[in-house]
């Protein structure tokens, strides 16, 4: 059985393959960025963005962009909602 919404012969959309595991390393870099450098680490947060968004300007995969970019706000996101949370800041 096929979906009804397609049309015959069209695939399903791909991502890129570089997509998750650069999502994995955004995750890791806003995590360590928020939890060794805390405010410091929005200078990284915003470098890597920076970088990403160069990225995808430059003609490279904006899946694997967009992946570098969610990774890097949730990881660092995370860990400054726990030290709020925590009462650190």
């Amino acid at each position: 059985m096929s979906d009804p919404g397609r049309r015959q012969g069209e695939e399903s959309p791909t991502i890129s393959p570089a997509a998750v595991p650069l999502l994995l390393l955004g995750l890791i870099i806003g995590f360590l960025a928020g939890y060794f450098l805390l405010w410091w680490g929005l200078f990284v947060v915003l470098a890597v963005l920076v970088g990403a968004a160069a990225m995808v300007f430059r003609g490279g995969s904006r899946d694997a962009g967009t992946g570098v970019i969610l990774g890097v706000l949730a990881g660092y996101g995370v860990v400054i909602l726990l030290a709020a949370f925590r009462g650190v800041l």
